[in-house]
Order: structure tokens, then sequence, then C-alpha cells
């Protein structure tokens, strides 16, 4: 070999290692740069970032069973009630989706209780739903249904949803759910708060300054097989007392949900025109009595 050709092959050996190197040394400065942040932001627990928890959060998980449950028919018992109504036209379409418009709007308050107290005096089987909340863009105050003492959240197949013009009510739709005998028993581990708290400071969800107010395990629709559908247990946590996030309570899902009110609203709504198109020819009304008594 000519002492040119090593004299070349030398050089660029040397190059490739300075490039290999400078390699290094960039890669090693981009990690202590960034250290020091990636410990802050993973390695501080919630309590050390300043995230405070209210008295009213419990310390560790109920025992929840998962739930099956069916969309429900109104029972003889119900529609008679239905058919009883005054001040109001009932209408039930396929024994399953009650809809009710006031002859005159109904006053109601600002706060919960005002229009809880409301509901309550004109709405049959309120009390088997929670108030959720009244959202203003779609003129809609919520309600959903409870069994076992737990909310079952955002389920077209049980919810109360009233409708408000001008800050009065003015009629409401209403469906109800019905759990199945003797499958309400599977039960599995929830994550208890802690770990429910960690997951979601982890991902950001929570930081520095926030306030837990409240935890809650509520139901979930987590499969559907027509019929049934099966809810599965969930954390809904609220923050600052004014944002709610569900997180899947089963040990080692933690998923969190991404639920939309208006989303909702809109669906469900599209779900009862579709239920009332279809069973025009199904229909249980309280003015039948007055019908039957003019003719």
């Amino acid at each position: 070999m000519q002492w040119g050709q090593i004299k070349t092959l030398f050089i660029f050996s040397f190059l490739v290692l300075d490039l290999f190197l400078l390699q290094q040394f960039l890669t090693k400065q981009e990690e202590a740069s960034l250290g020091p942040v990636n410990e802050s932001m993973y390695e501080e627990s919630p309590a050390e970032d300043n995230v405070s928890i209210s008295e009213d959060v419990p310390e560790e998980a109920p025992e929840v069973n998962f739930l099956f449950a069916s969309p429900s028919e109104f029972s003889e018992t119900q529609l008679d009630r239905i058919g009883d109504l005054d001040g109001q036209e009932a209408r039930v379409y396929g024994d399953q989706l009650l809809v009710s418009t006031f002859d005159d709007p109904v006053e109601i308050g600002n706060d919960e209780d005002a229009v809880t107290d409301a509901v309550s005096e004109h709405v049959p089987f309120s009390d088997q739903y929670s108030y959720w909340g009244w959202n203003d863009t779609e003129d809609k105050i919520l309600f959903f249904q409870t069994t076992n003492a737990r909310t079952v959240y955002y389920n077209s197949a049980g919810v109360l949803m009233v409708n408000v013009e001008n800050g009065e009510m003015t009629g409401y739709e209403l469906t109800q759910l019905r759990e199945n005998d003797g499958e309400n028993n599977e039960q599995r581990d929830l994550l208890d708060p802690g770990d429910v708290i960690d997951i979601l400071y982890e991902s950001r969800d929570i930081s520095s300054g926030d306030e837990i107010t409240s935890m809650t395990v509520g139901y979930h629709s987590a499969a559907s097989f027509e019929p049934t559908q099966v809810f599965a247990p969930i954390w809904k946590i609220t923050v600052n007392d004014e944002e709610d996030l569900f997180l899947n309570a089963v040990t080692g899902d933690g998923q969190l949900l991404d639920l939309d009110e208006d989303e909702f609203i809109d669906d469900t709504s599209e779900y009862f025109e579709e239920t009332i198109a279809e069973n025009n020819q199904d229909v249980f009304t309280n003015e039948e009595d007055e019908e039957d008594s003019d003719e």
C-alpha cells in the first residue's frame, strides 16, 4: 500500500472517531440539562408539589360490583301514575321513553336545591335520579339515574333531561335502566384514592396548587351486549370544586375517560328522536281518558 493511501485512511479514521466523541458529548450535555426537569415532573409526589386533598376524600376504595342492566319498560303501576299527571301532556313511546310538555312553563330557581325541588314536584320518579348540572349552551338540566346509591354517568338509557327556556322548565324526557337479576355479583379490586391522585398527577391532569375537592365511585358503560349493558365502577374526581374528571376505577386500568357533556346531550337527543320515530304507533298518553270521554 502506498504512503498516500495509508495517510488518507488515518485521516478518515480520526474523522470518524471525532464525530463519535462529539455525539457522545452532545448526548451527555442533553441529559444533564433535562435531568432536573424530569426529576421535578415525575419524582415529586402530589403532596410535595402542593396538591391539597379535601377531608371529604375517602382514604380507601369501597367494595363495588360490576353492574349489569338493561333499558327498562315502564311498569303498569308507573303507567298509571303517568296517566294521572296534571298540567302536562305526557307521552310514553315504546313503553321506554317518557316525553312530557308542561301546559305552562314552570318557574325554577338558579341553585341545585331549588331546581331539584321544582323537578321533584312535577316529574314522576325523579327521586331515582341525581342532579348533575345545568347546561346553558344546550338549555338542558341533566339528572343521572342512581342504582345501589351510586350514579350511572352519561347513559342515554338512564337519564332525566329537563328542557329549559328563558330560565323556566318547559318539559322533560326520561328513560330508566333495570338491574339484571342474579348478574350483579362480579367484583374486582378498585384503585385506592391515593393511587388515583398519583395517576392524575403523573399525567399532568392535576398540578401544583390544585385541590381534590371530592371523590366518589359511580358507574359508566364498559360494554354492551344488546339489550344488556355492563357498567364498570369509575372514580369521579372533582378538582378545585369546578372540574370533574372520570377514571376507570378497576385496578390495573386507570384509564381517564373522555366524557363530553355537550356531545352527550346531542347524542341523547338524537337517540330520543329515533325512539319516537320508531314507536309513533306505540304510544301511551295521559290524555287518552279525556279523548275517550269526548267521543
